[in-house]
Formats: structure tokens, sequence, C-alpha cells
């Protein structure tokens, strides 16, 4: 009877010893993983909480994150890090803090208390948060209790921004702003139009009335000028602003005291008014003193006869005039065609091989034909040529006769013949 207790007793001990392995096996892991809560902030995120160090098997400790980076290339991170043990005894000579592939080192501050804190660049997924222990001496604790705070913050680096004016003073109605946004962490980052806005800082002087966009990091910013005055292009990008200061010069309108045509010419009066400032120049009302000479209609200026008339329009409501000089009608350019050019004759001296050729040319154009460039092709033994430039000075309608010193030969040449190549004239 008592052996059959015994018997009963063993097979409870062993029941609850057999539980006991088993609650370890199951869960006994589990008092490695932490009580650590991830908690996602406006840059970054914050870790905090307890774990459990299990010394005896590697020091260390795994913990899943599975923070994104918020970036289309890369982000720049801040972190730091405390981390608190139970006592003096249990706490480490170091630690590393590894957050993916970037480690964080925690030294003591002379009691329990681990303090680090470090910068690093991530472009994937923060998947662990790994921690590493390294004492100095022996411990005979199998297990170490932590308490750790992990604060990562984005480190952002500013964007490169520049706006390059048109200029400074301004003689247009309207000028171009182009602005670059060179940001370390968006590809495009102007692509989105939500991202940035441009204004001016005095309505009165001009306004933003469209934007163009360029290869994705580019904006074309065109501004209407309204008056004379400075301003401010200010260009918002995120959290950064930048601003750039323009002048509109006050508007001066000059108008040419006199032009030059020639019969048949036209132009237009807006040709000779001129403007220096913002705002825009109307022009009404053109008219001319002397019709038969000069004629005026719908801002046009037709030149018909040599003479000299008066032409006014209102400029921006003040009448203003021209005098308009026309000159006889230019003659038409001449031509290759119309300067005939034929060789009559030549001398040559055998004892120094100089060579005259005697040429005759005949100027059918209505220009004075002032230089002429010839070639001429002969037969001295065989077939050679010879370029030269005169000076000829044929007026118009005009037949010459020249001796021109083509050079030294070293026979007499024979099947002389000439071609004009280039011609000048006035």
């Amino acid at each position: 009877m008592i052996m059959k207790r015994n018997l009963t007793r063993w097979k409870k001990y062993i029941l609850v010893f057999v539980i006991a392995i088993f609650m370890l096996l199951c869960f006994g892991q589990q008092r490695v993983q932490a009580a650590i809560i991830r908690e996602n902030t406006q840059d970054g995120f914050k870790l905090s909480g307890t774990g459990t160090m299990d010394v005896q098997s590697g020091n260390s400790f795994r913990y899943y994150l599975g923070y994104q980076v918020p970036s289309e290339e890369s982000m720049d991170y801040r972190v730091d890090v405390t981390m608190t043990f139970p006592n003096t005894e249990l706490t480490p000579g170091r630690v590393s803090v590894w957050l993916g592939d970037n480690s964080t080192y925690l030294y003591p501050n002379g009691s329990n208390v681990l303090q680090g804190s470090g910068t690093f660049n991530e472009s994937d997924e923060l998947e662990f948060m790994e921690i590493f222990t390294y004492y100095d001496s022996y411990i005979s604790e199998s297990y170490v209790d932590f308490n750790i705070t992990v604060n990562v913050r984005e480190n952002r680096k500013n964007a490169d921004i520049t706006i390059y004016p048109p200029e400074k003073s301004y003689d247009k109605t309207t000028g171009t702003f182009l602005v670059t946004v060179d940001d370390p962490y968006i590809l495009d980052p102007l692509k989105d139009t939500s991202k940035y806005s441009v204004s001016i800082s005095d309505s009165s002087v001009g306004k933003v009335t469209g934007i163009t966009p360029g290869s994705g990091d580019s904006v074309d910013v065109n501004v209407y000028f309204y008056k004379a005055g400075s301003a401010e292009l200010i260009f918002k990008y995120g959290n950064q602003t930048r601003k750039v200061s323009f002048t509109v010069s006050k508007t001066v309108i000059t108008v040419a005291k006199s032009i030059s045509l020639k019969v048949g010419d036209t132009t237009m009066f807006s040709s000779y008014v001129f403007k220096t400032g913002g705002g825009s120049i109307t022009i009404k009302k053109v008219k001319s003193s002397n019709k038969k000479i000069v004629d005026a209609a719908g801002g046009f200026i037709i030149a018909k006869k040599p003479g000299t008339a008066k032409v006014s329009a209102l400029v921006n409501g003040k009448r203003r005039t021209i005098t308009v000089i026309v000159g006889k009608k230019s003659a038409p350019k001449p031509t290759l065609k119309q300067l005939q050019v034929k060789v009559t004759g030549y001398k040559y001296y055998p004892t120094s091989g100089k060579t005259y050729y005697r040429t005759k040319f005949t100027n059918k154009s209505k220009s004075t034909i002032t230089k002429v460039k010839l070639k001429f092709t002969m037969t001295i033994n065989e077939t050679m040529t010879r370029t030269k430039t005169f000076k000829v000075n044929i007026k118009p309608g005009k037949t010459k006769t020249m001796t021109l010193n083509i050079g030294k030969l070293i026979a007499d040449p024979s099947n002389i013949k000439v071609k004009c190549l280039r011609i000048w004239y006035k």
C-alpha cells in the first residue's frame, strides 16, 4: 500500500517536471522576446519597453521593426538610444544596437544606464533591431532584464533651391524666373505641384501668371509687371523658403527722330518706338504729312517715291513724330552672268616668265563692279589653272579692257580661257 502511494507520488512529480519542461520549451523563449512597443512619429519612430537578454546564449537580442523608409531614394536619420539594467553588476561594458545594417554604440555613464547616439542613411526597409552586449567580466546570471528607449528621427538635409531671375531691371512687360530644386530624397521634387508655391511680395508691382513645368526638378515662373517698383519673388518648398529681389524700372518711351528708307520699302511705326521699364505700349492713329512720298496705314510706313515726309502717331496717348527720308530704290544685286569676261590676247616674256593677259570686261548690271576673282585655264604641256583677284572698277553698262599680270609661267601658254568666280560691287 505504501509502495503504491510512493508510485503515485512519483507519477505526480514526473508529470509536474514534464509540464515544466514543456512550458520552458514553449514559453521560455518568450522571455527573450520583448514587451517593446513601436510608435510611428511625424518624422520617424520611437521604440520603448522592456526586454530580456539571454546572456548565456550569445548576448544578443532581436526585435522585428518592419519600418519602410518614406523616400523615393534614401533618408538620413539620427538615432538616440538609452538602456537601463537592474544594477551595475549586470550592466555590460558596452552595447551595440543595430537598426538594419546601421550600428550605434552605447557606453555606461558610471551607473546602470548606457547611452549612445549616431546618424545613418537608409534607402530600404529597417527590418530588425538587434542588440549585442559586451561584458568586461563573467556574470552568473543567465538572463538579464533591461529597459530600452530608441528615438529615430529623420535628419533631413535641406533641398538646394536656386532662383534665376531674367534680369534685375526690366525693360519688358513680362519676365520668366527659372526655379530649380535639388532634393536629396525625391527624384522629381517639382512634379507634384502641391509641394511648392510661388508668389510676389508686392502684388501692385507684378503677379505670377503661369508656371511651366521643366524636367521634374525645375519650373519656369512667368511674371507680369504692372508698374515701376521693387518686389521679391517668393518660392516655398516644404519648410524652406527662397526669395529673390527684382526691380521694375520706370517706363520711359523714346521714338526715333528720323529714319531712311528706299522706294518700295515697308516697315512698322512700332519698330522705331523703344521702351524701358514695365508696362505696355499702345500706338494709334498713324498718319503721314505727304502720302505721295510716304503712306501710313494700320501702323505701317510705306515708302512710295523719293523725298521727305513726317509720320506721326499717338504713343500711349502722346503724339510722336518720325521724319522719313525716302531715297531711290537700290539697284538689284549683280550676278556673275551680268559680267562678261574674255581674254583677247596675251604677252609672254620667256626670259623672266612674266605673263600678261589682255582681258575684256562688259558690265551689264546696274552696279559698279569693284573687284573680281578670276580663274584662268591654259595649256603648257598639260592643262593648268591660275586663280587671282583683281581690282577693276567697271561702271554699270560699260566695257573695259585691262592687262592683267597673272604671274610667271614656265612656257608660252595656249588655249587660254577665263571664268569669273566672284564679284564685289557698290
